[in-house]
């Protein structure tokens, strides 16, 4: 009769915990937006252009786009995949003053090294991410991968708030509005000024989450004056981001005049949501390969596990 109770005791328990992690108990912020056993489909766009303002109309530079899938086989764990990827560059300007892109040299082998390899990421609390990337991943395709990631780990703001938030470019001082409430808040605006993050770690490959940007050393990055603007939709009901955009505009200081003239960089990425479709697998394992970043700087290290710094 014992045995039966103990039998009947751990059937219960095995159930009720089986039954909790199907409800997808909140062990991490993503939790609440990313719901367990489902795959969410973004379109991915970034750019990033140099101009010379008030010299010259003309502006350079790369422009990519991807379909990006989450799939969420466990709670706090996904696995990204990036898919159809395509790599630009500005080659000409309409009467109109737009610019007209073609496809990049490498825009194929850019697109194959994107598509090559998941990418495994873990989260816990609200900041500490972590990626797992495969062991034939490269370092330019992993930092980029990473700027998507960032993108779309929005942590939550305060209304009307300025707090100090952790970023790829260092801890940076933060306002954030609310445009639109319902249940939840369901339109943010983000602005910071990057030029007076603390503890700034210039990057050595690249310096933008876009990674299209080639990285400058410190002192030099002291001389260029950035800021940042992002902004955030989501849907009230599943609480996931519907849209996000971000704006990274950098000026060389020396030469420039009223901080808007002179030699500068226009970084833009977007997110917009496509679709969101049931998934069943709940396969999560990782390769112990792993690579590191610490405020944004991603070094190669065989004995940790790898982490970056959301942007937000």
């Amino acid at each position: 009769m014992g045995d039966s109770k103990l039998c009947l005791l751990l059937l219960l328990s095995t159930s009720a915990l089986a039954f909790a992690q199907d409800e997808d108990v909140p062990t991490c912020l993503l939790a609440t937006r990313y719901k367990t056993l489902h795959k969410y489909e973004y379109r991915y766009e970034a750019e990033s252009l140099n101009a010379i303002n008030g010299a010259s109309t003309l502006k350079n530079g790369p422009k990519g786009s991807c379909m990006v899938q989450i799939e969420v086989p466990q709670t706090c764990s996904y696995i990204v995949r990036t898919t159809g990827c395509m790599l630009s560059e500005v080659a000409d300007m309409d009467t109109e003053g737009n610019l007209v892109f073609r496809p990049a040299a490498g825009s194929d082998a850019f697109a194959a090294e994107m598509e090559k390899y998941p990418l495994k990421v873990v989260v816990e609390g609200v900041y500490d991410v972590k990626l797992y990337p495969e062991e034939g991943e490269t370092l330019t395709i992993l930092n980029i991968k990473r700027g998507i990631i960032s993108a779309l780990a929005v942590p939550l703001v305060e209304e009307d708030k300025n707090n100090i938030m952790p970023t790829i470019h260092g801890m940076c001082k933060t306002h954030s509005t609310v445009n639109a409430r319902e249940d939840i808040a369901t339109d943010i605006t983000l602005n910071r000024d990057l030029s007076k993050c603390e503890e700034f770690l210039p990057v050595r490959e690249h310096t933008s989450p876009l990674a299209l940007i080639s990285g400058m050393h410190y002192p030099l990055s002291q001389l260029v004056r950035s800021s940042q603007t992002c902004n955030y939709k989501f849907d009230n009901e599943n609480k996931h981001m519907t849209s996000g955009s971000c704006t990274e505009k950098h000026i060389l200081i020396p030469f420039s005049n009223k901080g808007e003239y002179g030699v500068t960089n226009v970084g833009k990425q977007e997110l917009t949501l496509v679709e969101v479709t049931p998934h069943n697998d709940r396969v999560f394992d990782h390769s112990e390969v792993c690579q590191g970043s610490s405020h944004g700087e991603l070094v190669q290290r065989q004995d940790c596990c790898p982490r970056i710094r959301m942007q937000v």
